[in-house]
């Protein structure tokens, strides 16, 4: 396989509730073309094109079809990508493989979601849709024994489970999510694409936030956003010829496991705070990066948190501490961006969340960290390899993305 780079990042101008002055492909040209203002480069210069939205939020069909001059694509290979939260991340190792395997030396990767043009709840009843087709076979406990109650309350009932759980087995405690939604919304006020930004929140302040579903508050929640982004890769060949800069990709993995909250079939719940995909996907992308120890390697991390308590789940998934270790280095300032464990030092998902975008956010808000790009929200160590992840689908779903300073040797 060959070295590939991230040589060009592009976003919309804003990421925020609605962007009433564009329609979507207006919108998506806004990152397409803030990425070739961004490198230099033009059209002629890119071989294919992935491109990740989830269509059932916009209830537009094929939309990689009517928005192909404004991606640029006419005549180009185009591969569409829609695995839900994890759209953005499966979209860009798509992109990867077409220059690693060599079928392409450029491929340029458009993300995009335009929550206020349709309903993401309804969007999501579509994901779920093989779960009921699959409770209707096997017929529905009532009781709520098998599953059905857990996935009864949509996504607050299945997040609330899946926070319990984690509080409960970390001894973690309410006041640690509500710091942790307090941090990154004050990262955020440095991140000029973040759409939820408050330089003065506390964990006082988000306590204050109404309870939705226990210990879940609506200041944990992320909020439904607008916005594009667009990340070009390039060979080394190509990248030493195109970039001044470049973020390398070290390794890629990705992991999925059964339905999270409904396997009625087996007549049984799995815990979504368990989260063996996160396990198993961080182990194989640490193996093929050649990463021994990720406690000291890695510098900065960007976790996918919809909802704010994930962050501290997921660095004890991917072996960034131990099991109830993060919220004992969030109360000593180690996940603060002058900390020994950066993360998200973007805001995280849970400020900005233009779900098509928001995993491959994670990397390219990686990328900008490894090239020295961040601007007001770039960390203060230096950051020589970072790690992105992302999870989707029905929470059993996880993508991880390695990136360093310098290609992979070997």
């Amino acid at each position: 396989m060959r070295n590939v780079g991230i040589i060009g990042i592009g976003y919309t101008p804003v990421f925020v509730s609605k962007r009433k002055d564009v329609n979507i492909p207006e919108m998506i040209s806004e990152a397409v073309d803030a990425a070739f203002v961004n490198t230099g480069l033009t059209p002629a210069d890119i071989d294919a094109i992935v491109f990740g939205n989830m269509h059932t939020f916009e209830g537009v069909n094929l939309p990689h079809l009517w928005a192909a001059e404004h991606i640029r694509s006419l005549g180009k290979p185009v591969m569409r990508i829609a695995t839900g939260g994890t759209t953005g991340m499966a979209a860009f190792h798509a992109g990867y493989y077409n220059v690693a395997s060599g079928l392409a030396d450029v491929v340029m990767v458009v993300t995009y979601e335009k929550h206020s043009e349709g309903d993401a709840q309804v969007g999501l009843m579509g994901i779920i849709t093989p779960e009921l087709m699959t409770m209707l076979s096997a017929g529905i406990d009532v009781t709520g024994g098998s599953g059905m109650g857990a996935i009864g309350g949509g996504s607050a009932g299945g997040i609330s489970f899946q926070a319990s759980s984690y509080l409960y087995h970390s001894g973690a405690g309410i006041e640690h999510i509500d710091a942790q939604a307090a941090l990154e919304r004050r990262n955020a006020a440095k991140n000029p694409y973040a759409h939820l930004k408050d330089p003065e929140a506390t964990a006082e302040k988000i306590a204050q936030t109404p309870l939705v579903s226990w210990p879940i508050r609506f200041g944990h929640i992320c909020p439904t956003t607008d916005g594009a982004t667009v990340c070009i890769l390039a060979s080394e060949e190509r990248a030493a010829k195109l970039a001044d800069k470049t973020a390398w990709v070290l390794s890629v993995a990705n992991c999925a496991s059964d339905a999270t909250t409904a396997n009625l079939i087996e007549s049984q719940i799995t815990d979504p705070a368990e989260h063996r995909p996160a396990v198993i996907a961080s182990r194989q992308a640490y193996e093929r990066a050649g990463i021994v120890d990720p406690k000291k390697e890695i510098d900065y991390v960007e976790i996918y948190n919809g909802f704010a308590h994930q962050t501290l789940m997921y660095l004890e998934k991917i072996g960034m501490c131990e099991v109830g270790e993060a919220h004992k280095l969030q109360e000593a300032g180690e996940l603060e961006m002058s900390g020994r464990c950066p993360v998200n030092a973007s805001g995280g998902v849970v400020s900005t969340n233009a779900i098509g975008t928001s995993a491959l956010n994670r990397v390219t808000e990686c990328a900008l960290q490894v090239m020295g790009q961040a601007g007001e929200h770039q960390v203060e160590k230096d950051v020589h390899k970072a790690l992105a992840h992302g999870w989707g689908g029905m929470m059993q779903y996880v993508t991880i993305t390695i990136l360093g300073d310098k290609p992979k040797k070997g």
